[in-house]
């Protein structure tokens, strides 16, 4: 399967706003929403976060079609915030999400220059950790269910490739 990111785009948000109101999309997440996330909202929050210069947000394309974002927050001289979720289920478990940390996190070491990516991922979702895990990230602590995890360029395993 073809894997690429591309920013997200504004038109994004009536794919994307369906997702924000799958629980089951959320479920090891802190984004969980009390209410449900319009269109409106949820266009909102695009048009903001495309406009923040320390982040890096990104639709996750598989065979060309949109199924899940992948980001790079607070981004600084020294290192970068990663998230991910794949929004469309039935491309779920198909290592999709592989690939395009993979690319992100190609472009956050070759290209943004930072020297760590951090993360923070529920103690529950063990197909996630595994993943962090593959791609070179340790635990650096753990607390209120989550671990926090970060990797080092120098432990990133796939720099310079995309093959997984």
């Amino acid at each position: 399967m073809d894997v690429q990111i591309r920013r997200l785009e504004v038109k994004d948000a009536y794919t994307s706003v369906a997702w924000r109101n799958d629980k089951a999309v959320f479920k090891y997440t802190a984004n969980t929403y009390a209410h449900e996330v319009t269109v409106e909202s949820e266009l909102d929050w695009i048009k903001k976060v495309l406009n923040n210069p320390n982040e890096y947000r990104c639709a996750i394309l598989a065979d060309g079609v949109y199924v899940g974002n992948i980001y790079l927050t607070d981004i600084t001289e020294t290192s970068a915030a990663y998230h991910i979720f794949i929004g469309e289920k039935e491309y779920w478990g198909k290592g999709i999400g592989s690939k395009a940390s993979i690319i992100i996190l190609n472009y956050a070491f070759k290209d943004l220059k930072v020297g760590k990516v951090t993360l923070n991922v529920n103690v529950k979702n063990v197909s996630a950790i595994r993943l962090y895990e593959k791609l070179g990230f340790k635990p650096v602590g753990v607390g209120d269910e989550k671990i926090r995890m970060e990797c080092r360029k120098c432990d990133f395993k796939y720099l310079n490739t995309y093959d997984f």
